[in-house]
């Protein structure tokens, strides 16, 4: 039986949860040997744990910015359209996931999730908010293209994962962890000093800023983030 991962899908609005999703999350998880289950978000607070029994692991999705309200500050210009429903659906979950030791990958917005759920804060705006000397949101017509380098802590499991030293990745965010939750620490920066990965202490939660899935067929470092999810999830039953 392959292990069955749990991949968050936005819901409501004009789009449907499933069309909005990407596959590339889907076609990354089964190329590692799991098995997709997408989990939508409109509201599911109340059946988080139902959820999470029928997953071995979890993929927190990427998206759109976080209520600074979860994180104790007000909205700035710069923020764009937020969901609270969805913020609040995906920390249930990924407490949830948390108390029953299942592992987590979280994915740009879901790395955020991640962070905010177990207290940390964001940079609201990179541009407005942090002097950033490289920039964090690229516009290329592909995004399977690498953008910029990133450098992995020393001894970090992320740098187990994906081999120690200095990697590449692409990159599409204005937002980013400003400070570590508790039990978190950072795994990856920028060359601007931009958190771009954090894990929790334990090693069973791992929060990337970038989107993984989209390289994932082209680049084994980046595969191997989806390895170490299924591989988990499957010593979890």
């Amino acid at each position: 039986m392959k292990p069955v991962i749990g991949i968050t899908a936005p819901a409501g609005g004009a789009e449907n949860a499933y069309v909005a999703l990407k596959r590339d999350y889907v076609r990354a998880v089964e190329a590692a040997g799991g098995l997709a289950l997408l989990i939508p978000t409109d509201d599911v607070r109340g059946s988080a744990e139902q959820w999470l029994s029928l997953c071995d692991g979890l993929v927190l999705s990427g998206g759109g910015d976080i209520a600074p309200c979860f994180y104790g500050e007000e909205p700035i210009p710069q923020l764009t359209s937020t969901d609270r429903a969805r913020d609040a659906a995906e920390f249930a979950l990924c407490r949830r996931a948390k108390e029953t030791g299942k592992p987590v990958l979280g994915i740009c917005r879901g790395a955020q999730v991640m962070n905010v759920a177990f207290g940390g804060t964001l940079w609201q705006d990179l541009p407005a908010q942090k002097a950033a000397n490289i920039c964090h949101k690229q516009d290329t017509p592909s995004r399977s293209e690498l953008f910029h380098s990133l450098a992995l802590t020393q001894d970090s499991l992320l740098a187990r994962i994906m081999g120690e030293g200095k990697h590449e990745c692409n990159s599409y965010h204005h937002q980013a962890v400003r400070k570590a939750a508790p039990g978190f620490r950072v795994a990856a920066a920028a060359s601007d000093g931009v958190i771009e990965a954090i894990e929790q202490e334990n090693g069973r939660m791992i929060g990337v800023q970038w989107h993984p899935e989209c390289l994932a067929e082209q680049n084994p470092d980046h595969a191997a983030l989806f390895a170490w999810l299924v591989k988990t999830a499957g010593e979890n039953r």
